[in-house]
């Protein structure tokens, strides 16, 4: 199973959700806090170095991007 970081779509451009894709299924992403699944087409695919944990309010927050 491979971790993915990914935006669904109704969330804050500054936050994103952590889930996993099985080899079984690899059209899908679980959730890994909750027993659910969404359709890979459905999400915007968050590459891991920009993403980081908060500890304190238990949150995944996307770093801002300097182009």
């Amino acid at each position: 199973m491979n971790t993915v970081y990914f935006q669904p779509q109704g969330i804050k451009p500054k936050y994103c959700e952590v889930g996993m894709i099985s080899e079984t299924d690899p059209e899908h992403i679980w959730y890994l806090d909750e027993p659910c699944k969404i359709l890979i087409s459905e999400v915007k695919i968050i590459p891991k170095e920009q993403v980081v944990y908060n500890k304190k309010q238990r949150l995944y927050i996307v770093k801002d991007v300097v182009s």
